[in-house]
This record gives C-alpha cells, sequence and structure tokens, in this order.
C-alpha cells in the first residue's frame, strides 16, 4: 500500500506510529511518500532565505523552484528520508530510499507560463509541475526489493533532470501505478470536516464539494478523487497509525 506523510508531520510522529507502520510494511509492504513544505521552509529561513510563493496567471500558487530551491529540497528530504527509515529498520523492516527524478521514476510537465512578480505578470522558469507519468516498472523492482520503500517525490521532465511536484498527486500517481488498493494521507489534522465535525465517509462527488476543505485538504482531496478514477478503491485521510485509517476507526474514507 501507498502511504503520503507531510514533512513536519513525519518529523513528529511517535514511536507507536512507527511501530504499526514497521508492522504494515512487513506485512503487506509499503510506500512511504514524503512532503517537505514545513521542513524546507524552516531550513531556508534558517539560512537567512526567504521563500517566495508566487502565482501564475492562472490563479495558482506555487513555491518558486530554480536550482538552488531544488538542492534544498534534496538536503531536507535527505533528513526526512533518513529519519523514516531508521525508524522502521529498527523496528524489522527492511528499508530503501529513493529520489523519483534520479530514479527516473516520476515524469512531469513544466508548462511554460507567466508569474505575478510586484504586480506585473513575468515569464519565468520555475521548475515545478504536475507528474504525467510513473515508470512502474522500475518503481515496482525498488518495491520488491524490500519490505519498505521511501519517496522522495521529484520528478524529472523533458530538458530538466529534476523538478518539484506535489507530493499528495505524485502519491496518488504512485499508487495507481502500482496498482495499490488503498491510499493513505497522513496529515496534522484528524480527517475531512464538513459543517465542522469530521466526516467518516465520502463518495467522489462529495469530496468534489466539500466547501470547507482548502489549502492542503483540498489538494488531498483531488488527488484521491482523481486516482479513484485511475482504479484507486479507496483513499483515508487523518490523523492515526495507519493500520487505524485503514481500519476505519480515524480519518475519513473517500471512496469511488
Amino acid at each position: 500500500m501507498v502511504a503520503k506523510v507531510g514533512g513536519s508531520v513525519l518529523e513528529a510522529l511517535p514511536p507507536p506510529w512507527w511501530d504499526d507502520a514497521a508492522a504494515v510494511a512487513r506485512g503487506r509492504g509499503l510506500v512511504l511518500v514524503h512532503g517537505w513544505s514545513a521542513p524546507l521552509r524552516a531550513a531556508q529561513l534558517a539560512a537567512g532565505r526567504q521563500p517566495l510563493v508566487l502565482t501564475s496567471q492562472h490563479g495558482r500558487r506555487s513555491r518558486f523552484t530554480d536550482a538552488e530551491v531544488l538542492g534544498d529540497i534534496r538536503r531536507t528530504s535527505a533528513g526526512l528520508t533518513a529519519l523514516a527509515a531508521r525508524e522502521m529498520s529498527a523496528r524489522g523492516a527492511t528499508v530503501a530510499m529513493v529520489d523519483a527524478a534520479a530514479a527516473r521514476i516520476l515524469t512531469a510537465e513544466v508548462r511554460p507560463q507567466r508569474w505575478w512578480v510586484d504586480g506585473e505578470l513575468r515569464r519565468l522558469e520555475n521548475l515545478v509541475g504536475p507528474v504525467r507519468a510513473v515508470d512502474a516498472v522500475a518503481l515496482a523492482r525498488w518495491r520488491r526489493a524490500v519490505d519498505a520503500l521511501v519517496v522522495t517525490p521529484l520528478a524529472v521532465a523533458p530538458g530538466h533532470p529534476a523538478v518539484n511536484t506535489d507530493a499528495d498527486r505524485a502519491a496518488a500517481w504512485i499508487a495507481t501505478a502500482l496498482g495499490a488498493p488503498e491510499l493513505v494521507f497522513v496529515t496534522d489534522v484528524p480527517g475531512v470536516l464538513i459543517d465542522g465535525a469530521v466526516r467518516r465517509r465520502l463518495r467522489a462527488g462529495e469530496a468534489d464539494a466539500a466547501a470547507e476543505a482548502s489549502g492542503g485538504m483540498r489538494k488531498k482531496l483531488d488527488a484521491a478523487t482523481a486516482a479513484l478514477g485511475r482504479g484507486l478503491t479507496r483513499a483515508v485521510i487523518g490523523r492515526a497509525p495507519i493500520g487505524e485509517l485503514l481500519a476505519g476507526r480515524a480519518g475519513t474514507e473517500v471512496v469511488a
């Protein structure tokens, strides 16, 4: 199965969460896709650099990414993947770490477009784009060699050896490429809120219409519904161990 864990969430996971993750990995195999936004921002601020978030001509917000920022992402990711590998290895699971760009597992599209800078639309080379393809054969080869595969979701793109991608959507692509029936998003909130309360189950159409969902939760719902359209059985979103989320004892289940 596939689980996506945010960077700041991963750093704060307690020992029982890792006990469960290692058990899942040993029992059925696990691909853990990590994010990096909050740790990356903290590292950049500590280095005296202000992270730059831009809005495109189409109104989409994106972290401006150039070669320097890609280097920051890889340094931050190295610490996160090492943490995950250390925690699961200590619990008896065999683990490998892979940079999906370096291994050419993910391919993304970098769209030529303009970005708002100081009140003007300017053409900038922003090395960020959506995943468009997965090398399922290479990915499966990596996965079969170990109990748990920890993935840094960078991608290659035409003319670019590495580009930034959205980790939620990358996890969804990875899940469907592997034919995984289930995808878990581990977050810092208990689930999807509807009218102020956690909704235990959502159908894809309801997820599209969840007006209260915004920001990171909206991206997770969009990624989940897209994956359901590509063959995923269900996605679960919440703040709990993987086993608890899959058993329906926590979080929000999203189904077709």
